[in-house]
């Protein structure tokens, strides 16, 4: 930020620089909010965690806590990589869902912890050039932001 011009002096220059800094910490970057942010979504995580471990089961995935955790972990890790995102930008908006959606996607895929669905391994045979934790980051992402647009109603 620039300094305004009656913030020339030395102690004025630090009382200008405390007043930005005490402006930037209220709001989405205040720490009472990073706090909110950081622990509001621990119950949506463990209920949508259980429900997709559920539908992991039925679909011939062993019962395991490892499994219920992974699911809790992920959706808890995805809520709480906007929380910087939005301290930064000092708003809400659904590009921190497409990229937190897309940031999980891609390093699941590159540790080889989750598929990506809706793409065909012929895909990557025709399009070399796109890399599978390229091509999750975009699948991941997309769904991240439909989520949050539909469900969350947010705007970019």
């Amino acid at each position: 930020a620039a300094l305004s011009p009656n913030c020339s002096s030395l102690s004025i220059w630090h009382r200008c620089w405390r007043a930005a800094v005490l402006q930037a910490m209220s709001g989405l970057a205040s720490p009472a909010y990073q706090k909110h942010c950081l622990t509001a979504p621990i119950m949506p995580s463990l209920t949508w965690g259980g429900l997709f471990s559920v539908i992991n089961v039925l679909q011939g995935a062993p019962i395991t806590p490892q499994l219920f955790a992974f699911n809790c972990g992920l959706l808890y890790a995805y809520h709480a990589l906007q929380c910087p995102m939005e301290a930064i930008h000092r708003r809400h908006s659904l590009i921190h869902n497409v990229c937190s959606g897309g940031i999980i996607g891609a390093w699941g895929v590159q540790r080889g912890l989750l598929g990506i669905p809706f793409a065909s391994p012929t895909f990557f045979m025709r399009y070399p050039q796109v890399t599978p934790p390229m091509a999750a980051f975009l699948v991941y992402g997309a769904g991240a932001g439909v989520f949050g647009g539909v469900l969350g109603g947010k705007g970019w």
